[in-house]
């Protein structure tokens, strides 16, 4: 008899694994908090102030880790922020939190002109709407991905708008049911190993030695402000008691609650890609349409123990199952390629390479337009978008973008 069957005691019990459920879109669940609330204030003020007051992360554990004085790893951090090299963001399990976390494919006609792309990629580089997005090569040119509480105003917003451009060959939806993995490191919705980061020295060497914009040192501070460990280590609380005048050890009881106990927010730091002249290869997982929910999930929780993909998510409602990301510079991705198809149950694989990133988490990443960091969280809350009218998206390259 298989696992988990209907009217049986095993009925469901896959889900138990889980710290939070596996979810459809979005959720609303009593403990959510808003960014606003006193417990993120650590985290607010460490965010609001690292670009110039690094030490606001505890010099103390990253000196002792690293072997290195904290006036050197100050230095260091203020000037890999201002050569725009790096970046502090975070993400919630949003769909705890009121909103789905819809991610979406679009693939342009065969023949669309570089210009073309070039100005959609504009319109979507400024689109507030979208959190995390991604100009691609390959299978299909664009990966974004939006939060919205209510479906139909990213179907106004923004899919009937691209629906109604000549260019566009389809846009798939790929709703978030998990995400398990992103930068590198372990999300709220993964079974295993919460908040561990899985970039490892072997690829940082690696790293180091394919690019002149962050040298070894450079790249050990990164992991080491990224890597798991108690809140009391990741900031320096006198710092942000200095910054605020809140009290320390009540902004560490809030943050601590929030990120260790209820998994509600995972701060990480992020390289810029493009400077770097990394291009992350994302493989787009349809697995046999009869497979088991329980089974999609554990296919999932395999992929994530292979510790090169950084971006790992698990979909649902879609054409696609499972997203795996893993930059091809630094991994053997057609080796990876081989393991996703070592699964029975996989029955396509779509592949693409981003060549450009406009926001990660909300956070614009174009730098070349002064934006860098530039951050606006949208929420559709008591909006109805499907009563207004939207203008079209204007792909004419001399003029300006309609919105």
């Amino acid at each position: 008899m298989p696992k988990y069957m209907i009217g049986t005691e095993e009925q469901q019990k896959w889900i138990q694994k889980y710290f939070f459920c596996p979810r459809g879109l979005g959720f609303f669940e009593p403990g959510a908090v808003p960014m606003d609330n006193p417990v993120m204030s650590a985290f607010n003020i460490a965010k609001a102030s690292y670009q110039i007051r690094p030490e606001v992360f505890n010099m103390d554990y990253l000196s002792k880790s690293l072997n290195l004085k904290k006036e050197e790893i100050i230095k260091r951090m203020k000037r890999l922020y201002d050569e725009r090299l790096i970046m502090y963001v975070m993400t919630p399990p949003m769909q705890l939190i009121g909103y789905g976390l819809y991610y979406w494919v679009v693939k342009l006609k065969e023949g669309t002109s570089k210009e073309k792309k070039q100005a959609l990629s504009e319109w979507f580089q400024n689109k507030d709407e979208i959190c995390t997005g991604a100009e691609a090569e390959g299978d299909f040119d664009y990966f974004n991905g939006c939060h919205m509480r209510v479906l139909d105003n990213l179907i106004y917003d923004i899919f009937y708008r691209l629906r109604d451009l000549p260019e566009v060959e389809y846009v798939h939806t790929v709703p978030i049911r998990r995400a398990i993995r992103d930068l590198y490191t372990n999300m709220p919705d993964s079974l295993n190993d919460y908040r561990e980061f899985f970039l490892d020295d072997d690829t940082i060497n690696r790293l180091a030695k394919m690019q002149d914009k962050m040298d070894l040192t450079d790249l050990r501070i990164f992991k080491a402000l990224n890597t798991k460990r108690p809140m009391e280590e990741v900031y320096d609380f006198k710092v942000l008691h200095d910054i605020s005048g809140l009290n320390p050890d009540e902004m560490l009881m809030g943050i601590k609650t929030v990120i260790e106990n209820n998994r509600m927010l995972v701060p990480v730091f992020h390289f810029n890609t493009r400077k770097m002249g990394l291009k992350n290869r994302l493989f787009l997982i349809r697995l046999f349409q009869m497979t088991p929910s329980y089974r999609k999930a554990e296919i999932a929780d395999e992929i994530a123990t292979i510790p090169e993909f950084n971006v790992i998510n698990e979909f649902t409602d879609s054409f696609y199952d499972i997203g795996a990301a893993a930059y091809k510079d630094l991994t053997d991705t057609d080796a990876l390629f081989e393991k996703i198809n070592s699964f029975s149950e996989v029955e396509d694989v779509k592949v693409a390479d981003f060549t450009r990133e406009f926001r990660r988490f909300t956070c614009r990443l174009d730098a070349e337009n002064g934006m860098w960091e530039e951050c606006i969280l949208t929420d559709d809350f008591l909006s109805d978008i499907t009563r207004k009218a939207m203008p079209a998206i204007n792909l004419n390259i001399n003029k300006e973008e309609e919105e």
